[in-house]
């Protein structure tokens, strides 16, 4: 379990969905050394640049909860 930090990783996918009217961002994603992908809803003002498939991010983790996504 990753509690808090930041870890690299690569955009495996990306998309807007609303929810309840609420719009979110549904990102999967694969963190490095790991093999299986990871996803995240996350409000759009915890994402920082342009995501797109394959893109390098950085992801920041609160008690192994993705708070932010940026490009790295």
């Amino acid at each position: 379990m990753f509690l808090s930090g930041n870890r690299d990783g690569v955009v495996v996918s990306v998309q807007h969905i609303s929810i309840h009217g609420t719009i979110m961002v549904d990102v999967a994603f694969s963190l490095k050394n790991e093999t299986v992908a990871r996803s995240a809803q996350i409000g759009p003002e915890a994402v920082s640049g342009e995501l797109s498939a394959g893109a390098p991010i950085v992801v920041t983790f609160l008690m192994n909860v993705v708070t932010a996504i940026k490009t790295a």
